[in-house]
């Protein structure tokens, strides 16, 4: 269950600092506080959430404050979770989604729990 907003930096959990910088991110077409908004109303659909990329150009922006990620990755309990939130993404987000279910996701994650699937999204 996600905490209450006043919890202190120190406090917040991995998961929680994850979703701050996906409310904080803004880019293309990928609006941060509006996927935030969808999630955090929804948290029965994902078990984690994670904004990233697969280069440093992360890095190279970090000093202007600015989280350069456009892939958006969800794990979720069950494969209609996924479907679920891939439709969201392309029709409400703007996003381009792929789902990866139960064997797709076991092997991607390095070992899953039964029945979970991943969606990742992916802003132009």
């Amino acid at each position: 269950m996600l905490q209450p907003k006043h919890k202190s930096l120190e406090d917040a959990t991995l998961q929680e600092l994850q979703l701050e910088i996906i409310r904080r991110s803004m880019h293309n077409d990928f609006d941060g506080k509006k996927v935030y908004d969808y999630l955090t109303e929804h948290t029965e659909l994902w078990t984690a959430v994670l904004l990233d990329r697969n280069d440093l150009i992360k890095l190279r922006d970090l000093s202007k404050n600015f989280w350069n990620a456009d892939m958006l990755t969800i794990l979720t309990p069950d494969a209609s979770s996924a479907y679920r939130l891939a439709e969201v993404a392309q029709e409400e987000w703007i996003g381009m989604a792929t789902v990866y279910d139960e064997d797709a996701a076991d092997r991607e994650l390095g070992g899953a729990e039964e029945g979970q699937a991943v969606v990742s999204i992916w802003w132009d």
